[in-house]
């Protein structure tokens, strides 16, 4: 006997609300990826080009301080502008900015060191001030260009290059760990409200500043940011190299307050940092708010810390 061909059945036809609930569906999905777009370029626009900042004072509120302005090519081939505060002593410490911020930010603290003596160094980091450099990359390529601070400050006759130290502030003090991390020419560091980790401070300016959640959008801000600067941000964890600062000496100083790097961050450097390490956990003010709610003790604390470990 013969096999029953059974013959095959079609699908039920879709029915009209069936394809109005799939039209919705894929409108909503449209809708929820542009949503997620927007928001992680915006943020990764933020991230990579913050606004200019712009300050209370100006050099010429600072009479001692008289610079010989200086510019030279970063192993990234990017200008640096510069500038060079001869001190009494041969001494130096390089200072670095923060986040969107520009050389001048840090007119207060050349000051008081170059009244201590020291000879100061300051520059604006890529894609700030008269420096060059398409965006900011939160550290992955600033740290480049401050190890090639150093590499110009190393072609002057006037400085000691055995005593050579660097103050950085929030993202200027990221940067510093990471290039004192690889670079044993900076022979003491002082990180005032440094983060991390790039990807955990992403997160924390999502909630603080844009007000929206940390996921699923500083994931997708990390990406785009990524994406945009060339670089990988999630390898920007200057927790996972302090430890190799030491022996050289580490002074760590963040306000307990702080909301935009919470000063979590500092005190987990604080543990993978390797001895001699020293922490200032200051019980008032914001983001580096140190020098404003403290200025003496700060100065003091600052410079007592330079002259030891410079020695």
């Amino acid at each position: 006997m013969g096999q029953r061909v059974v013959p095959l059945q079609s699908p039920p036809p879709r029915t009209g609300l069936q394809r109005q609930v799939r039209t919705v569906f894929l409108v909503l999905a449209a809708l929820v990826s542009t949503v997620l777009g927007v928001a992680g370029w915006i943020g990764s626009e933020r991230a990579i080009h913050p606004p200019a900042r712009h300050y209370a004072w100006r050099l010429a509120d600072y009479p001692d301080l008289r610079p010989q302005t200086i510019g030279f090519d970063s192993r990234t081939h990017v200008a640096i502008a510069g500038s060079f505060f001869p001190g009494s002593r041969r001494t130096t410490i390089v200072l670095s900015h923060g986040y969107g911020d520009n050389q001048e930010q840090m007119l207060p603290y050349a000051e008081f060191l170059h009244q201590a003596g020291f000879t100061v160094f300051t520059y604006d980091m890529r894609n700030r001030g008269r420096s060059g450099g398409g965006a900011v990359t939160l550290g992955a390529l600033e740290a480049i260009d401050l190890i090639s601070t150093v590499d110009y400050l190393m072609t002057r006759g006037d400085i000691d290059k055995d005593r050579l130290g660097a103050l950085g502030v929030s993202l200027g003090a990221a940067t510093t760990l990471l290039a004192a991390a690889s670079d044993t020419r900076i022979k003491a560091v002082v990180d005032d409200s440094g983060f991390s980790d790039a990807p955990g401070v992403i997160a924390t300016s999502f909630e603080h500043f844009i007000g929206l959640p940390a996921f699923p959008f500083a994931p997708l801000t990390v990406a785009i940011s990524e994406f945009r600067a060339g670089v990988n941000l999630r390898q920007v964890r200057p927790i996972d190299v302090v430890g190799r600062i030491g022996p050289r000496p580490l002074f760590i100083i963040h306000c307990m307050p702080d909301r935009v790097v919470p000063v979590e961050h500092s005190k987990r450097m604080f543990e993978a940092a390797k001895e001699p390490k020293l922490a200032w956990w200051i019980p008032t003010g914001g983001h580096i708010q140190g020098h404003v709610v403290a200025p003496h003790e700060y100065e003091r604390r600052v410079i007592e810390f330079l002259d030891k470990s410079l020695r």
